[in-house]
């Protein structure tokens, strides 16, 4: 009788185990979901907000398009077509766009997905999820940019762009590898952090935040954009070096780190911020 009581117990708990799994991943992937669906109607919601004195009404009946080269239409439709909610032409560059998009909203999904499976858990470092909401738009742009690049044809900003989108992806892949409150924060990673950030407020404040924010030179949402660069570089440049104080004082000696060592931890940042500052500079 004890026996099977005992049986009955661990099917009970395999049960809730197994359910509360499920539920959690469920939920995480729901939520995944959502992220990378609202963002960009509310990208499209912003833009309406600021420019939609200057829309148009299209008269669907007969407005037409010559620029669509109507593939994917097949045999149902050629030549000037009529109207499309969507005009996409079969071109190398749209592959491209595809592509990058797709990129996109998978390690977009994924990434929230985790940050959710770690919350549910109990395992995750808050200081670190409002990093990683607070540099989405940062993210966002990078997409929104190199879409119009491809798309316009326009590469004047290509290397710039790609510059501050490499450097802001080293940083948040740190932020989501210490999302995990079980990780300590070690200074070499910390400093990473920081580094990039560093680097994106002083390249930010010399290209264009001081003259639209500052100087009260930029239009609104040229100044809504640039403050929306700044606050977030601004938070991890604090946020990472609070967390290494916290983990240190949880566990000094796992984090002790020789003097000659953090010297040079910090020579090697400082030096990589000065190249990264003037690389900026040349693109």
């Amino acid at each position: 009788f004890l026996k099977s009581i005992k049986r009955l117990k661990n099917c009970v708990y395999l049960y809730k185990y197994y359910v509360t799994s499920v539920d959690r991943g469920l939920l995480s992937g729901i939520i995944a979901c959502l992220a990378p669906a609202l963002i960009a109607p509310a990208h499209i919601a912003t833009l309406y907000y600021f420019w939609h004195q200057f829309s148009r009404r299209v008269n669907k009946k007969n407005c037409s398009c010559s620029c669509w080269d109507t593939v994917f239409k097949g045999t149902y439709e050629s030549g000037i077509a009529s109207y499309k909610h969507v005009y996409f032409n079969a071109s190398f560059n749209t592959l491209k766009i595809w592509t990058l998009t797709v990129i996109c909203v998978i390690t977009f999904y994924e990434s929230i997905r985790r940050l959710v499976s770690l919350g549910l858990q109990s395992y995750l470092r808050y200081s670190m999820l409002l990093l990683f909401l607070s540099a989405i738009f940062s993210h966002y742009y990078s997409w929104w940019s190199f879409f119009n690049y491809w798309n316009d044809d326009y590469y004047a900003q290509w290397n710039h762009q790609l510059f501050f989108t490499s450097t802001e992806l080293l940083s948040t892949f740190i932020v989501l590898q210490l999302a995990d409150n079980r990780l300590l924060v070690t200074p070499r990673k910390a400093l990473g952090i920081v580094g990039v950030a560093v680097m994106h407020v002083i390249a930010g404040s010399l290209d264009q935040f001081v003259s639209n924010v500052v100087k009260g030179e930029g239009h609104m949402h040229q100044v809504l954009r640039d403050v929306s660069f700044m606050v977030p570089d601004l938070l991890h440049v604090l946020l990472p070096l609070v967390e290494l104080k916290r983990s240190y004082c949880k566990s000094p000696k796992y984090l002790y780190v020789p003097l000659n060592d953090l010297r040079r931890d910090i020579l090697v940042i400082i030096t990589l911020i000065t190249l990264g500052i003037f690389l900026c500079s040349l693109l």
